[in-house]
């Protein structure tokens, strides 16, 4: 298959999907970016240009506003593969972090394959590449497919350290885990995380810390939330059915102490109130969330 051929078929896509973000209301307006999120939680995902794929810490976003995973869209798979039992042996895998395969993938100049998502279902819209002549017959060379359960790559799983999985543990292990993955828990687990990283409160030049998040924060994130048993250190409200919004705050400001004696669990308008803090965006629905269930 050619590659111009992939992107005429995602151009054509684009086209189907309407370059235009949908106008919805939910009672109130919503906004730029809570539009983008609503279209990529949509199962046939959307088509971005490279440069709107950013990482931020350990996590692939959509230009740095949204968590969001890649997937192929086009893939070289027949309707029978991508319709196998899961997980799959030949289907494609979706993308969390900026992982090893990424990294290949766009060396081979074949990135213009992805397609960027956030479908909490598991499930995404798959082209199906048809050889065998019979099925070609009854579906064509190239056919889309709805509700296609990917599995999520291993190397990100690693990469992430995501609930302790290991490319070393046995075959089994990594099987079950794949197995167990759930988008939405993993959303659920790692929005918060992600506000806090991609935040950046003002300094001073002197006052400015040094050094990043560690390739771990999200890992020691959800294991400190986890242990609180999700709730706000500071003024108690559980966020267990609204986990994006409590967060992991450095109480020194050093993103890379992760000593436990520097992190504090609060909800993110306790976060907004810390030191520097006070531009920090708070979604409406958890600032709602919050409010109402403080005690």
């Amino acid at each position: 298959m050619k590659l111009s051929d992939s992107f005429q078929r995602l151009d054509s896509l684009r086209a189907r999907l309407g370059s235009d973000l949908p106008q919805l209301e939910f009672g109130a307006t919503l906004s730029d970016f809570e539009k983008v999120v609503v279209q990529l939680e949509k199962n046939e995902g959307l088509i971005v240009e490279r440069e709107d794929i950013k990482t931020v810490g350990s996590f692939l976003t959509y230009k740095g506003n949204a968590l969001a995973i890649l997937y192929i869209f086009n893939s070289s798979n027949s309707k029978l593969d991508l319709e196998a039992d899961f997980p799959q042996q030949s289907a494609p895998r979706f993308h969390f972090t900026w992982c090893d395969v990424l990294v290949r993938m766009e060396k081979r100049g074949r990135f213009a394959r992805y397609v960027l998502s956030r479908s909490k279902s598991g499930l995404f819209q798959v082209e199906a590449s048809e050889r065998d002549p019979d099925q070609i017959s009854l579906h064509g060379e190239h056919h889309i497919l709805d509700n296609i359960r990917l599995a999520p790559c291993q190397n990100c799983l690693d990469q992430l350290i995501y609930h302790d999985f290991s490319l070393r543990q046995p075959k089994v292990d990594r099987v079950e885990a794949v197995k167990n993955f759930s988008l939405q828990t993993y959303l659920d687990e790692n929005d918060g995380t992600f506000n806090v990283m991609k935040f950046t409160p003002k300094h001073t030049a002197a006052s400015q810390p040094r050094g990043g998040y560690t390739y771990d924060f999200p890992k020691i994130s959800t294991e400190l939330r986890q242990r609180c048993g999700w709730e706000c250190s500071s003024c108690g409200v559980n966020m267990s059915q609204m986990k994006k919004g409590l967060h992991v705050h450095h109480i020194n400001g050093v993103k890379g102490d992760n000593s436990w004696s520097n992190l504090s669990v609060l909800c993110a308008l306790c976060h907004k109130n810390q030191p520097h803090h006070e531009s920090m965006h708070v979604a409406s629905d958890i600032e709602r969330h919050i409010i109402s269930n403080r005690t």
